[in-house]
């Protein structure tokens, strides 16, 4: 495999090392069941709030189970300068993110696939007839949203709508990842 080096500014040869992450504990996975997953047909994702055990709160965190990622990745998000990364070991709780898209939404554009290599585009539709065009890589569960919008007023997600449109981005994320339980 091969990933871009921006200050050779080549690409390089990369092979990502095989890591092993902890099991989530009871409690953490019992809260975890209470997010409803988005998948692209190929992993679960679980896009929602993390609580540290500092105290810190990180609202828009995808939790993964690690093989699964990086078996549809390719790259550590630690190795990759595009990525952040929580460690699972930190979590103290998880919780629903105020910042997620409507699942049954979100799955409308990962059912539909990417709108060109490595992104999508789509249009949000909101309650009061206002439509606003995104821009975002393959993980879009998390938006902005214009002025006086919240999640609750999103209506429908129209996929590949809004190439030439003003485009709003993505919110930035986090990943943190867990190990299945070996049967």
């Amino acid at each position: 495999m091969q990933r871009w080096n921006p200050e050779s500014r080549t690409f390089v040869s990369y092979t990502p090392e095989k890591r092993k992450y902890p099991l989530l504990n009871n409690e953490l996975r019992q809260q975890l069941q209470k997010i409803e997953p988005s998948s692209d047909g190929m992993m679960k994702y679980f896009p929602c709030m993390v609580v540290l055990s500092t105290g810190k709160q990180f609202d828009r965190v995808y939790l993964a189970e690690a093989d699964s990622y990086i078996k549809i990745w390719g790259v550590w998000p630690d190795d990759d300068q595009g990525k952040r990364f929580i460690r699972v070991e930190d979590v103290a709780s998880i919780h629903p993110s105020p910042y997620r898209l409507p699942s049954q939404l979100a799955q409308k554009m990962y059912k539909a696939g990417e709108s060109g290599m490595g992104y999508c585009v789509f249009t949000l539709e909101f309650r009061d007839g206002f439509a606003q065009a995104y821009l975002c890589g393959n993980a879009i569960d998390f938006v902005s949203l214009p002025a006086g919008k919240t999640m609750a007023d999103v209506i429908d997600l129209i996929p590949h709508k809004g190439r030439n449109g003003q485009q709003m981005q993505k919110l930035d994320y986090w990943w943190c990842f867990f190990s299945m339980e070996q049967k």
